[in-house]
């Protein structure tokens, strides 16, 4: 587990350098959309680069607390959430 909470740190860094570009980039997309939940959008690109800090973060302390189960649940986090705002991201293009 510890070699996974280092991969996952580095991972976690440069998720929160890209991820702030991912969501600048997002953020200019979104303020051409003309749809009703363009407000929402906004706070989940802004939470993509926040939920990698987090995540580094977070399994680190998960794990020395002994809860093995929420360190791998803080892992996968940032990546259920880009996934999900994507999806979101492209439903909305649809419109």
């Amino acid at each position: 587990m510890h070699l996974t909470l280092i991969i996952n740190s580095i991972v976690c860094l440069l998720g929160v350098v890209v991820g702030l570009f991912f969501a600048g980039g997002s953020i200019i997309s979104i303020a051409n959309m003309q749809v009703s939940w363009s407000g929402v959008l906004v706070v989940a690109a802004l939470l993509v680069p926040i939920f990698f800090a987090v995540s580094g973060i977070g399994a680190w302390i998960a794990h020395h607390r002994a809860a093995t189960q929420l360190a791998i649940g803080l892992i996968a986090l940032p990546w259920l959430w880009t996934v999900l705002f994507v999806i979101a991201m492209l439903a909305s293009f649809d419109r």
